[in-house]
């Protein structure tokens, strides 16, 4: 992950980030979990920004799309994509997603 660009990096499945007692000025949900989104708030710095996948809502905010441009195009994040499927295999890809095994980073 810190080859990814990632400052700190933390196994999701032994620790719990949010708990940690650390502020983050950005987190990215990539994952897109919405009950996350109130877990995050307590780990975000005044001023820091959570930005989901999904959030529950059907519109995407411009702005969230921009400053994740902005950091890609930086080099402050660095997408991840460890599996590509095929249309016809939507329904494979959907179960590997709910095995919630799939990579992705964070970035503080």
């Amino acid at each position: 992950m810190k080859s990814l660009g990632a400052d700190t990096v933390i196994d999701y499945t032994k620790e719990d980030f949010t708990n940690r007692g650390e502020l983050y000025d950005f987190i990215f949900n990539a994952v897109g979990k919405r009950k996350a989104k109130l877990q995050c708030k307590k780990a975000l710095t005044p001023n820091g920004k959570h930005i989901t996948i999904d959030d529950g809502s059907p519109k995407l905010h411009i702005e969230d799309l921009l400053l994740l441009k902005e950091l890609v195009e930086a080099g402050k994040i660095k997408p991840v994509i460890d599996r590509r499927y095929p249309l016809e295999q939507i329904a494979e890809a959907h179960r590997y997603v709910d095995q919630g095994t799939k990579r992705g980073m964070s970035s503080s």
